[in-house]
């Protein structure tokens, strides 16, 4: 078969020699391009700018009204959400908010307790301690019980862990309850799939910002301070990433430092974690990774056993793991004991419709139908029969924050945390121990006490439960 060449305007046929006096016939042979000169490109860019600046003068603002419009509706974006004005509307709150307002306080907790440490050494010390390694004052409003929960770190992690628990195991426990398995298997291996990228994609983005800063000298400041001042900060502060030879320098050893950090998150699976060279406080990450792992395969393993026997099994676990030591999965499992709890309670209210929806303590009801009593005795037990379970809540919740409250160090010498530093386990750290405890029954009381709910669903803590890991992740570099 012979072939031919066929020119373009055989092919396309509204490309004809004869169509217009200015086309010209362009054949598969006009390979070359005719080389463009320096002056032409030179029109061709200031054509394309022209034609930029036309665009943007389009869009400008017509009258001094139109530019006040302008800047309010560009400084609107920093204002928090909680804080702007606009036509009313329902706010949607879904039935585990309230655990997202108290991850909001855990981090703002996590931040303080960093800034504190870097330049006060007292907030290590309870109230009351008297002489101390750090030979500092002891006698400050800001450490005594439960007002230092502010800024208690070790205290907010415990939370932290025991909400990653309970977060992680509520779609899997749902699916569980409703024994859809073949969901639940797709569903973890998706989760399984993505909990590595997850938490270190946004350390590997902390990683590459830090780089910019770095070369942009932002913090050579500091180094010249620290020559004048070698006793400031008088605490601990957070090591920034090295500066190179070159910025590639500076990329490498960024890319060095977060590949150390996280190729150890397949290899070494401690208690404490990984502590990488820039942020140190993303050593949790670490902890956080192989609790989850451990937890999945949890979920998985017990998933066809019946349901009180994998309530039982899971308290059962939290248990050994907080006695042994391992107190962050022991949190995890905690965390996933009380999501299967609470989805059991929200399972009976709405099934439970027609019961009377005041009455929390039975036997109090008991004892006004069977004994004669004054009208002011009848009024106590009524409210009391009213919001008795919420008193009894509310007292849980107090000893939770007394147990949040364990301090640091120094706690053998002080009254109440003298006798939990006694009490612990001889296999576990009583710091960890006693605050892990406080973690579990806040998170536990937290679905239960309504005022404390209805706090922690307010737009305002809404707002920081929303931005809690992006201030998680860089306040180790503002500090």
């Amino acid at each position: 078969m012979a072939f031919r060449d066929v020119e373009i305007e055989e092919r396309v046929p509204f490309l004809e020699a004869n169509a217009s006096p200015r086309l010209e016939t362009i054949t598969i042979e006009d390979k070359g391009l005719a080389p463009v000169s320096r002056q032409e490109r030179l029109v061709r860019i200031l054509g394309f700018v022209a034609w930029r600046w036309n665009t943007i003068l389009q869009f400008r603002p017509r009258s001094p009204k139109q530019v006040r419009s302008s800047a309010l509706k560009f400084a609107s974006f920093f204002i928090p959400s909680f804080l702007r004005s606009g036509p009313a509307s329902p706010r949607e709150v879904h039935e585990t908010a309230y655990l997202d307002g108290l991850r909001g306080y855990a981090s703002y907790a996590v931040f303080l307790s960093h800034h504190v440490s870097a330049y006060c050494n007292e907030g290590w010390h309870p109230f009351g301690e008297g002489q101390n390694n750090h030979n500092v004052k002891t006698d400050y409003f800001f450490q005594r019980p439960i007002i230092r929960i502010v800024y208690n770190g070790q205290a907010a992690i415990t939370i932290f862990f025991v909400l990653s628990g309970y977060v992680l195991s509520y779609k899997p426990l749902k699916l569980i309850h409703a024994r859809e398995f073949e969901k639940l298997q797709g569903a973890l291996s998706s989760m399984i799939f993505r909990r590595w990228f997850r938490l270190f994609l946004p350390v590997a983005a902390l990683w590459v910002i830090n780089v910019f800063l770095v070369e942009f000298g932002a913090f050579s400041w500091f180094d010249a301070y620290k020559v004048d001042h070698p006793g400031m900060p008088p605490g601990m502060i957070e090591e920034y990433l090295a500066r190179g030879d070159s910025f590639w320098g500076t990329a490498y050893n960024a890319y060095e430092s977060f590949w150390d950090f996280t190729r150890n998150t397949w290899w070494i699976w401690s208690t404490s974690g990984k502590i990488p060279q820039v942020d140190g406080h993303t050593w949790t990450l670490h902890v956080e990774f192989r609790s989850s792992c451990i937890l999945y395969l949890f979920l998985h393993g017990t998933s066809k056993m019946q349901a009180n026997l994998r309530l039982a099994f899971y308290m059962l676990s939290s248990t050994v793991c907080l006695f042994w030591g391992e107190w962050a999965f022991g949190t995890f499992l905690a965390g996933s004991a009380i999501a299967d709890l609470d989805l059991r309670m929200r399972r009976r209210k709405a099934l439970a419709t027609n019961e009377r929806p005041e009455q929390s303590l039975g036997f109090v009801q008991t004892l006004r139908t069977t004994t004669s009593l004054s009208s002011l005795q009848d009024r106590a037990l009524s409210f009391l029969d009213t919001h008795g379970d919420q008193l009894l809540w509310a007292s849980v919740f107090v000893w939770s924050l007394l147990f949040l409250s364990y301090p640091t160090v120094g706690a053998d010498k002080v009254a109440f945390y003298s006798l939990l530093s006694y009490w612990h386990p001889y296999t576990a750290w009583d710091l960890f121990f006693w605050l892990s405890v406080g973690g579990i029954v806040i998170v536990f009381v937290s679905g239960r006490l309504r005022i404390l709910q209805r706090a922690l669903e307010t737009p305002f803590s809404q707002y920081i439960g929303k931005t809690s890991f992006a201030l998680y992740l860089v306040h180790g570099t503002v500090i």
